[in-house]
């Protein structure tokens, strides 16, 4: 069963930090993170937000104007397989969608076969590759969306 999505907030920092740790090669600062989850926008159009499974996942969202990146999405290793990554992406595209945004960009590393095609399914498409961007030979996959 996928365990409720929300926004969220201060109280998830924590969870989000080991969860960054389990997944990520480079995970994001504890400080980079706490902005992340205290920012929500301002009146020039820029705004970020992170949305989280209960114990399961996160993805997190910033926006300038109309155009949107997804900075991270993992979910515990215990969870994969199951939607809840999917859940996830779909949360912060409906809630960027409600918000105006129209293009959404995204990177993944090009041996992450579940994300890539994850992504693919959801509509995102390859508009460009970094090399090394991970590391010596672990390449970047550049990923966008068009939303409406």
């Amino acid at each position: 069963m996928i365990p409720a999505i929300r926004f969220a907030d201060q109280g998830d920092l924590e969870f989000i930090m080991e969860l960054e740790k389990e997944c990520i090669w480079h995970p994001w600062a504890e400080d980079a993170i706490s902005r992340l989850l205290e920012y929500k926008g301002d009146e020039q159009g820029t705004f970020s937000f992170a949305v989280i499974a209960e114990g399961s996942g996160y993805v997190g969202v910033s926006c300038v104007l109309d155009e949107a990146e997804i900075g991270n999405l993992a979910v515990t290793a215990a969870r994969r397989r199951e939607g809840i990554g999917r859940k996830l992406m779909e949360f912060a595209l409906d809630e960027l969608k409600r918000k105006g945004v129209r293009k959404v960009f995204l990177e993944v590393e090009d041996t992450n076969a579940a994300a890539m095609a994850l992504y693919g399914k959801l509509g995102f498409t390859e508009y460009n590759r970094r090399g090394d961007y991970y590391g010596p030979g672990r390449n970047a996959l550049l990923m966008s969306m068009e939303i409406s």
